[in-house]
């Protein structure tokens, strides 16, 4: 089959190559042949064997570790509450207030009699003409003689009598009139007088005084306590048991087949000369 793909691809080639040239006596590379031969790489198919790996499953039985669960009876601690009892003491911090006194100086203030001159103000009365305006009823009558009767003659009016006729008239007049007014005056004078004057003495001052002091009460409380003690348990552990099994498994193998490639081969090629004398 190579060969018969070879020998095709040879004859195709030999039906592209021109003919052959007159041939020329004093050419040098064809030696009057008018056809040189030359070496070239041409491409051909051929049938290599490759070996190719593949695989196929089989079921085989194997022995595989499995772990399992089992109860196992050990002694463990077990931590549990108790009650016991606790002395404890009790700390309390108290103040004490001590009652106390020191002597202190004391300035104080102590009044004394003095005498003194000041300037007062007094009043007095006088009397101060003042002008006023008064309105007044003023007799503005006349004197008139009438005829009167009298006790000699009998009753006739026969007796000359001077009589005033008053006639009383409302009038306006500025009168002169004395007043009596307050005036204030200074004057000086001696007072006695309180004079306060600074004195030093020595006084008791009291304080308190306070200290800290702890108390301590002893007393005894119950209280919970954790204690451990060993008892029986079951634990579950987990250990590795072996176990058969069936299992698929692929099994390789090689297998030998025929592939085609391409391959460069080196073949002589004859072709016409390039010195001319085919022409």
């Amino acid at each position: 089959m190579f060969s018969a793909r070879f020998w095709g691809s040879l004859a195709s080639i030999f039906m592209l190559l021109p003919a052959a040239a007159p041939a020329c006596d004093d050419c040098a590379k064809c030696n009057g042949t008018g056809s040189c031969t030359k070496v070239v790489q041409v491409p051909c198919t051929v049938m290599k064997t490759v070996t190719e790996t593949c695989y196929r499953e089989e079921q085989r039985i194997e022995t595989v570790l499995v772990p399992k669960t089992i109860t196992v009876e050990k002694q463990v601690p077990y931590e549990y509450n108790a009650l016991v009892c606790v002395e404890k003491v009790d700390e309390q911090v108290i103040e004490v207030k001590t009652p106390k006194f020191r002597w202190v100086d004391q300035e104080y203030e102590m009044m004394v009699p003095a005498k003194d001159t000041v300037t007062k103000m007094r009043k007095r009365t006088e009397c101060v003409p003042v002008t006023e305006t008064k309105t007044c009823v003023e007799d503005q009558g006349c004197w008139k003689i009438e005829m009167v009767a009298s006790e000699t003659c009998g009753g006739c009016k026969c007796t000359e009598k001077k009589v005033w006729c008053p006639n009383p008239v409302e009038v306006t007049k500025e009168v002169t009139v004395m007043k009596e007014v307050c005036v204030e005056e200074p004057y000086t004078c001696e007072v006695d007088i309180m004079v306060p004057i600074k004195k030093t003495r020595k006084v008791k001052e009291y304080f308190t005084k306070t200290e800290t002091k702890t108390i301590k009460h002893p007393y005894k409380s119950m209280e919970y306590r954790k204690k451990t003690k060993m008892v029986t348990a079951s634990i579950p552990e987990c250990v590795q048991v072996e176990e058969q099994r069936t299992v698929t498994v692929k099994v390789p193998y090689t297998v030998e087949k025929q592939v085609p490639c391409t391959v460069m081969k080196t073949v002589e090629q004859t072709c016409a000369c390039d010195c001319g004398c085919g022409s």
